[in-house]
């Protein structure tokens, strides 16, 4: 057996003792010839695996002769989408007793294998009952084998094929992820080695990567920052409060997701638009998604009919009462919103929490229009909200503090992530978001064609290229959003005549066929999904200098991390992590970098604000703060390791 060892004390010590290359090298080394040893001897070791393993406690279950595992067991590794890759042995010894291609995805994937899969797959060699079971079975199979054969060989390699069944994950990741790119590095590697040398290998670029500023700062969001985040201090006491029933106002694509998730939480929903067929429409969206879960066997058909049970759609306004909290999701219009606001809120508890689902609109104006602006808040879901864990939970000048836990308490019920950030136009995730398009049709209206603009956001790591972006959110709909702002920047005016331009010529966005890009039709114009044709308008002058395609990838990373460093230093966000995970999971931002303010400690600060400095010609979007060419100067870094330094520089 091998005991569930902590992920919090695993990583942190992995980190802290690879600082001595040398010593760490050799300690891994040490343990790795400790399981050679283990391995290849001809006395019978069995493990028994009775819980769900990560890679560290599983790592020496590997090194028995044969593995029992419990009927109630799941293995997964999780360590690539952190940074690194499992070690202690486990990827050379998984890619040896397994296939090559479905070793390669179980070690760098998301998925997850049961005791079933993990025959199939040749990680376990039994299957027990239960604990007891498993011992029992253990004790048999050494008595039948007191001598056991060493290791034979390994499972056959074609490297072409390798190539071929990565590339998906590669083509994904560009090649930017330290950990992946190690891990299919060390399984082609190692496929040619004897195990000894093999095992070499592995230590050495187990020590590598958890070496590397990559590595750190994805480590210290995607692990550190979202445990966290999970798990936030709470100012009030909600011991004796529940959501019993919550009330969501629109019943669009987004006010539908809302009701599903809510419903997935075991909470009744009353789903009410100007029309019943509207809201039993976006009823039909949580009938869509739970069939799919059905197909993938993750729910079944009795789950389904009792969450559907859940949601009641309405026209009628009164059938909000006694809501818990009421959630608007009505298109982004200032008047629209108030006018919902007024007529529903008072139909919820004493205690109950108005929220506003807003990109933008300022919660402390949007909060007049209700009966009590102490317990109005803004939660910004993110669409498709069934998919995306993030939850911007938007503080209001008079929001208080119950109000602003009861807001996290339903986003963690949710099984959200929730970040908190303070009332300002557009709040952060949207801002910096703004930013980053903003950027895109600057360097357009510069004459830089629009695919490199495209490529180039892909090749810097960005879960969405800024042009294609635009148009799956609709040009008008950009333009009203630029209509809300309390006031444009003359980079802002500039971006808003050419979209105004666009709209005029017809170029409106996907919906429309055409927009930055031309989109495919077929019969009865139904538009052909992914079929597509970056469109680069004649009419804007190339530009006269060489194109830079690295200063295209550097300024769409930097003008996020920009704004976000202003966001950080106005008091829009309280810390760096806040911003590093809601740039990540809210809009996309290159995840290897470890997210905005990480990446300004990646590129290091003085050489930051230096690039900065540079791009200043381009727009005021480039203008740096007094405080942060401060901070440079006194060569601040936002971390040290996974502690925060902001304090230190207030």
């Amino acid at each position: 057996y091998c005991p569930v060892v902590s992920s919090k004390d695993y990583y942190r010590g992995l980190f802290e003792a690879a600082k001595q290359k040398r010593v760490f090298q050799s300690r891994i080394q040490e343990i790795l010839e400790i399981s050679a040893t283990i391995k290849m001897s001809d006395k019978p070791v069995v493990a028994i695996i009775d819980k769900t393993y990560n890679s560290c406690p599983f790592a020496p279950m590997l090194w028995a002769s044969y593995i029992i595992a419990t009927e109630n067991i799941h293995i997964s590794f999780a360590d690539s989408q952190l940074g690194i890759f499992p070690g202690l042995g486990v990827t050379v010894y998984a890619s040896r007793l397994m296939d090559t291609l479905p070793a390669a995805k179980l070690l760098v994937g998301r998925n997850s294998l049961n005791a079933k899969e993990a025959i199939t797959a040749g990680l376990v060699n039994q299957i027990a009952a239960d604990d007891e079971d498993a011992h029992a079975r253990a004790k048999q199979w050494i008595l039948a084998n007191t001598s056991v054969e060493k290791q034979k060989g390994i499972k056959p390699f074609d490297e072409n094929e390798f190539e071929a069944g990565i590339a998906p994950v590669i083509k994904k990741t560009n090649r930017l992820f330290p950990g992946v790119n190690l891990c299919f590095e060390l399984i082609a590697g190692s496929k040619k080695l004897p195990l000894e040398e093999a095992l070499t290998l592995e230590a050495k670029h187990f020590t590598e990567v958890l070496r590397s500023k990559k590595a750190l700062g994805i480590m210290r969001t995607m692990n550190y920052g979202i445990q966290n985040a999970k798990t936030p201090v709470l100012h009030s006491d909600l011991s004796g409060f529940t959501f019993n029933k919550i009330g969501v106002l629109g019943a669009g694509m987004m006010g539908a997701g809302i009701a599903y998730e809510v419903a997935r939480a075991g909470i009744t929903v009353g789903l009410k638009d100007t029309d019943l067929a509207l809201a039993t429409k976006g009823k039909l969206y949580a009938e869509k998604c739970s069939d799919k879960l059905i197909q993938l066997g993750k729910m079944t058909e009795s789950r389904k009919k009792e969450l559907l049970a859940l949601i009641h759609p309405t026209d009628k306004v009164e059938d909000l009462a006694a809501s818990d909290l009421i959630i608007e999701a009505v298109f982004e219009d200032k008047e629209l919103k108030g006018k919902v606001i007024a007529e529903s809120s008072p139909f919820l508890t004493m205690d109950g929490v108005f929220a506003s689902n807003t990109t933008s609109l300022p919660i402390t104006q949007l909060a007049s229009f209700g009966t009590n602006a102490g317990h109005f808040i803004g939660m910004h879901f993110f669409s498709p909200v069934d998919k995306m864990p993030l939850v911007e939970i938007i503080r209001g000048k008079e929001t208080n503090s119950e109000t602003l836990n009861k807001a996290v308490q339903l986003a963690l019920k949710l099984q959200k992530i929730p970040i908190i950030v303070h009332d300002s136009p557009a709040f952060f995730t949207s801002r910096i978001f703004f930013n980053y398009l903003l950027e895109a049709i600057t360097m357009l209206l510069e004459g830089i064609p629009a695919q490199n603009i495209e490529n180039e956001a892909v090749n810097a790591g960005f879960a969405v290229s800024p042009l294609a972006v635009l148009d799956e959110i609709s040009i008008p709909l950009m333009l009203h959003v630029y209509d809300q702002l309390p006031d444009l920047s003359s980079s802002q005016k500039r971006c808003y005549k050419y979209l105004s331009k666009l709209v005029e010529a017809g170029r409106t966005g996907r919906k429309s066929g055409k927009g930055f890009y031309s989109y495919e039709t077929g019969p009865g114009g139904k538009l052909h999904t992914g079929t597509k044709q970056i469109w680069q308008d004649e009419t804007l002058r190339p530009a006269s200098d060489p194109i830079n395609n690295l200063a295209i990838q550097k300024r769409l990373l930097h003008v996020m991390a920009l704004d976000s460093y202003r966001c950080l230093d106005e008091g829009v966000i309280d810390q760096p992590i806040d911003g590093d995970i809601g740039s990540i999971l809210g809009v996309g931002y290159a995840a290897h970098t470890g997210g905005v303010i990480s990446h300004i400690d990646q590129v290091g600060i003085q050489q930051f604000v230096k690039d900065c400095e540079s791009f200043q010609s381009f727009g005021e979007q480039w203008k740096v703060p007094s405080s942060l060419e401060n901070l440079a100067a006194d060569k601040f870094s936002f971390y040290k390791d996974f502690t925060s330094n902001w304090p230190l520089a207030k």
